[in-house]
């Protein structure tokens, strides 16, 4: 946690950053947003997929590695899709 003396003087940096160059401000203090909105829950699956994917080749697993390939390549090509129950 930081101290008063600190946060005071963080604030201070910000308010000149944002006054200084409200472009850039914006950019830094949206950049966790926007990584947020491109990680939805199937692309995060993939991506976890594809590692075990690659566990499976490094311990010699041929089948295994195939497999879970294929489940994240069709995780990942599948990720617009919608489903949706009538």
């Amino acid at each position: 946690m930081l101290r008063r003396h600190e946060l005071r003087i963080l604030g201070e940096m910000e308010r000149q950053l944002s006054s200084d160059d409200p472009a850039l401000a914006d950019r830094m203090t949206n950049t966790r947003i926007h990584f947020r909105a491109w990680l939805t829950r199937r692309r995060a699956f993939a991506l976890a997929v594809a590692a075990l994917s690659l566990l499976c080749l490094a311990l010699g697993e041929g089948a295994a590695f195939f497999t879970t390939a294929l489940l994240a390549g069709a995780l990942l090509l599948t990720q617009n899709w919608s489903f949706r129950s009538s």
